[in-house]
């Protein structure tokens, strides 16, 4: 478990060992790790190149007793008060290698426990591109210290290479980007921070070259350490960062703006009272049943549900307000057995912990407008590991309510809704995810993403007949439908509000 006052997690010796058998071969006549904590990497440096000169950089005296049993130097020193190029002295020149295990754990973070281990503010303007990277509030305090590295050692081409999450290595590579940061390559390997850290955290090693050839933003992935060869390339392109380089040439076709808007499932924080499980009718999750105004209750999916197209009403949800803001106080009148429900719970509801439920009407909720009652939603799980469309279909006779991991698309019209799940569905529009689709984040789908999908040009480069028998397809797994229009006239509706003459000759030239 990590110390939490400095945010570290300790290396065992045998992941430092299989990080070495990773790195780049060359006669490295220098090595520093600049946080080296009890001294797992020193070690292994001192067996991996006998003839290196090698140092050490820890805070914690503790710490510094323990690492100095390897043969290396060890400075006892902040590395947030030092410039790493000009106040470690080095008796040899040569190939530097930069290894190690930078803090997991956010500036707030660090804030919240009082800790002295974070950076200075004041120093934030000496790195270029620093104040960029962190704001005014939040930033990870490896990303800082990757910066730091980089920036600072410039001049001596280093190679460096630290465990991290996975999330900040894609921003230092956008950074370096951005900033003009002189990488000439670099590289990922995948970890289980579960099996070494027990973390529940994606990461990696990441391995840069800095300022040995021509500046190159594109970073091999390898699914982990033991990998040969990489599954895929990641990097900046049009200066924008997409998680699979050779894909990005069939993705960025559809790249633009949605023209419906994405919408978020409902939120709030109470699963315990809010969410009720169908027993022949809603029931509390002891099996109690819960009677409330029937107007207050709606089916409910969850991500998972959608994820594994559990479409069947199984969950149920209260729904206190139609409307962000509503006042509730007037439940008290219009739904007697709710007020009575929710004040009956009113300790769990009024024990909600986000800021946001602050200063809104009690008992309130997020994620709620006239979109949340509309019969049929086109919905997708923003936590699952690839893009599943589902068609969701009124049950019991009311509309189907989604939780806050998933995002939707309103309908009240079932055959648009069918067509656009098509065009969701579609090579094009699947190339677009594995473009710019992170599966490892936490959240990998999101309404910044699905805003950016530009379903006109996806109609503009697919077959209308694979469209149309697609989503005739859909239309037949929801029930018989009395279908106000053909389909294919309904589809050319549809492209002619969202394609114009320009984005149909562009996405064909592209296509062709």
């Amino acid at each position: 478990m990590p110390n939490n006052e400095f945010g570290d997690f300790q290396t065992p010796r045998a992941l430092a060992a299989k990080v070495f058998e990773v790195l780049p071969k060359k006669e490295w006549t220098r090595i520093l790790e600049p946080t080296c904590g009890v001294g797992n990497f020193l070690h292994e440096a001192a067996g991996y190149a006998a003839d290196a000169e090698i140092v050490g950089i820890e805070v914690q005296a503790d710490y510094v007793d323990e690492a100095r049993l390897a043969r290396a130097e060890v400075i006892q020193a902040d590395i947030f008060s030092m410039h790493l190029g000009q106040d470690v002295s080095w008796g040899k020149e040569g190939p530097l290698l930069v290894v190690g295990n930078p803090p997991w754990v956010t500036n707030a973070q660090l804030s919240r426990l009082a800790s002295s281990n974070r950076p200075d503010r004041v120093n934030l303007r000496n790195l270029r591109g620093m104040d960029a990277m962190t704001g005014a509030s939040n930033f990870d305090i490896a990303e800082f210290v990757w910066l730091k590295l980089i920036s600072e050692l410039q001049r001596h081409n280093p190679t460096i290479s630290l465990l991290c999450k996975t999330q900040v290595a894609r921003n230092i590579l956008e950074y370096c980007s951005q900033f003009g940061l002189p990488i000439s390559s670099a590289s990922v390997h995948l970890i289980n921070a579960k099996q070494w850290f027990d973390a529940n955290v994606d990461a990696c090693l990441f391995t840069v070259e800095v300022g040995t050839g021509p500046a190159s933003y594109d970073c091999a992935l390898y699914d982990s350490l033991d990998s040969v060869r990489p599954s895929r390339r990641f990097g900046v392109a049009d200066g924008r960062l997409v998680a699979d380089i050779d894909a990005y040439g069939e993705g960025h076709r559809v790249d633009g703006h949605c023209p419906l808007e994405w919408r978020q499932g409902m939120k709030h924080d109470a699963a315990g009272v809010m969410e009720l499980v169908h027993l022949d009718g809603p029931h509390s999750r002891s099996g109690e049943p819960v009677d409330v105004e029937e107007s207050h209750v709606y089916p409910l999916l969850k991500g998972t549900d959608v994820f594994r197209g559990r479409t069947g009403l199984s969950k149920w949800v209260v729904v206190t307000q139609k409307s962000l803001g509503e006042d509730t106080t007037q439940l008290a009148h219009t739904a007697p057995k709710l007020w009575s429900y929710l004040n009956k719970n009113a300790e769990a509801l009024d024990g909600r912990k986000s800021s946001i439920y602050r200063n809104r009407p009690r008992f309130c909720v997020f994620g709620i407008g006239d979109y949340s009652f509309a019969p049929y939603k086109i919905a997708v799980s923003g936590l699952h590991k690839s893009a599943e469309f589902r068609l969701i279909a009124p049950l019991a006779g009311k509309p189907v309510f989604l939780d806050d991991t998933c995002y939707l698309l309103p309908f009240n019209d079932p055959q648009e809704a069918a067509l656009v799940l098509a065009l969701l569905r579609s090579k094009p529009a699947q190339d677009f995810f594995r473009t710019f689709t992170f599966w490892d984040a936490k959240r990998p789908i999101t309404k910044k993403l699905l805003q950016k999908i530009d379903l006109g040009a996806v109609a503009a480069v697919c077959s209308d007949i694979e469209i149309i028998e697609s989503a005739e397809r859909s239309i037949r797994e929801i029930g018989p439908l009395e279908a106000e229009k053909p389909l294919g006239d309904l589809f050319g509706e549809m492209k002619r509000r969202w394609v114009s003459t320009e984005a149909v000759a562009t996405a064909e030239e592209q296509l062709f």
